[in-house]
């Protein structure tokens, strides 16, 4: 009898008992489903945690946003919210994500007392549910709005790469690259290691008029010399010893009407310049051991992350060839000065590498903050590296800080190492990014700057550029 009347009166208490508003969020935030709610302005006032491992971006950044701002920026397709509030009544389509992830998304609407949509309450899955209600729900919407659902990719590279961004440099960078793709002036793309100057070139070739024709790349720091004259200008038939008997084609030559990516172009050496130069000035090139002139058309896209213009100042690079290389640049930006990409980029190579191996993996929001607070001299590569061998070696679902290798902490002994740079080369780059910086936010032009520093002011305008780029009206 006593355990009666405590039983009931714990089930009293359980009823009294009434969540607070924060408590249900913490409860809400932690599903393992986006939960996502509009108001009937199309603004949203509320999405949980899950939204980071959809599209990159935290809830603070989502909250607040209409719907508009949301599909102009890609996060899904297609989009289901005008169609609820069009036929008022519950729907579940498939979506894909920013960062390439079939969703299955129910909507559903919460009416007001006059039958008017108050709220649109969305639960978002990964995958495809295999509910059969679910599954008859989206064949008929398929069958019914069949045009409505044509889903195109999202700023996809030719290699089927996908250009994950969210900081405004890189919506720039490519704003920018878009526009030159159309013409065939040759462009320069500087950048630090791992930063995807590769992913940006054939980026530009794929929205050039030479987008059917082909993209070949080569490494100039990868091959020897003597190799390299070859391999780009081709050789005729006993050219030299070891030569192939019926000589060998070109990549120049291969990629005649279309486009050359040149990787590392600051390793070439002085006669392989002077041979570049003469095919860049007059699209003509001999073949080594040749004396026939051939005739080319191609567009060249050169790469680096040296200094070029210091290069051509102590005469280990040719001027007129910088010139003609650099009639356009584009500058990419190292992840730490982006760091708004890190979280889009970590759930994107989380979803990657999940596929790829068959894993279940997520990636912690207090992991996610010290990747964003990391210096990244790998800068994107080194990202994806990482993210690679956390979903192979984590035991736990969940990665957290503890699973990261021991050199992300080498530099954590106090706050004042904890941005140490990760080599000679980037502590300079530092040191100078500081000097410019503050040269420039007092004297505000390139000639004051070059005399303050007793520099250049042609070398102060370059690093102006390279530094101050948001200051410059």
């Amino acid at each position: 009898m006593v355990d009666e009347i405590n039983l009931k009166e714990q089930k009293k208490d359980v009823l009294e008992n009434k969540l607070s508003f924060e408590e249900l969020k913490r409860i809400v935030d932690n599903a393992f489903d986006e939960i996502f709610v509009y108001d009937n302005n199309y603004n949203v006032i509320y999405v949980n945690k899950a939204c980071e491992k959809h599209y990159g971006m935290k809830p603070s950044e989502i909250i607040g946003k209409t719907f508009w701002k949301l599909e102009e920026l890609e996060c899904w397709h297609p989009s289901v919210l005008p169609m609820i509030y069009k036929e008022k009544r519950r729907m579940t389509i498939q979506q894909k994500s920013y960062l390439g992830e079939t969703l299955t998304t129910t909507a559903v609407p919460i009416f007001n007392e006059n039958k008017e949509i108050e709220f649109v309450v969305m639960s978002v899955r990964d995958g495809i549910n295999e509910i059969s209600v679910v599954r008859k729900e989206l064949e008929e919407n398929i069958d019914n709005k069949k045009d409505t659902y044509d889903f195109h990719e999202h700023t996809t590279d030719l290699s089927g790469n996908r250009i994950i961004f969210r900081s405004k440099q890189i919506k720039e960078l490519l704003s920018l690259a878009k526009r030159v793709a159309k013409v065939d002036s040759t462009i320069m793309i500087q950048g630090e290691s791992g930063t995807g100057k590769g992913v940006i070139a054939k980026y530009i070739h794929k929205n050039s008029n030479r987008k059917d024709r082909p993209l070949l790349t080569i490494n100039c720091a990868a091959i020897p010399e003597d190799l390299l004259e070859s391999e780009l200008f081709g050789y005729s038939k006993g050219a030299f010893t070891g030569a192939a008997k019926e000589g060998k084609v070109g990549l120049i030559e291969l990629a005649d009407k279309g486009t050359l990516f040149l990787d590392e172009i600051g390793e070439l050496s002085p006669s392989l310049q002077a041979k570049l130069l003469h095919v860049i000035q007059d699209k003509q090139f001999i073949p080594v051991g040749s004396r026939e002139i051939k005739n080319v058309d191609i567009r060249i896209i050169a790469a680096t992350n040296r200094d070029l213009f210091e290069m051509v100042e102590n005469n280990k690079f040719r001027e007129d060839l910088y010139y003609r290389l650099n009639v356009i640049e584009i500058d990419i930006p190292p992840l730490r000065e982006r760091t708004e990409d890190i979280v889009a980029l970590s759930n994107y190579f989380i979803n990657k590498f999940n596929k790829k191996y068959k894993y279940t993996r997520f990636i912690s929001e207090e992991c996610l903050e010290f990747l964003v607070n990391y210096s990244w001299p790998g800068n994107v590569r080194q990202l994806e590296n990482l993210i690679e061998r956390l979903v192979v070696t984590s035991i736990n679902p969940m990665i957290e800080i503890s699973d990261l290798p021991k050199i992300f902490f080498r530099d954590q002994k106090s706050d004042n190492d904890r941005h140490l740079p990760e080599t000679f080369d980037l502590a300079v780059e530092e040191f100078e990014k500081k000097l410019i910086t503050k040269a420039y936010a007092k004297f505000k032009t390139s000639r004051k700057v070059a005399e303050c520093l007793n520099i250049s002011q042609t070398k102060a305008s370059r690093l102006i550029r390279k530094y101050c780029s948001s200051e410059i009206k």
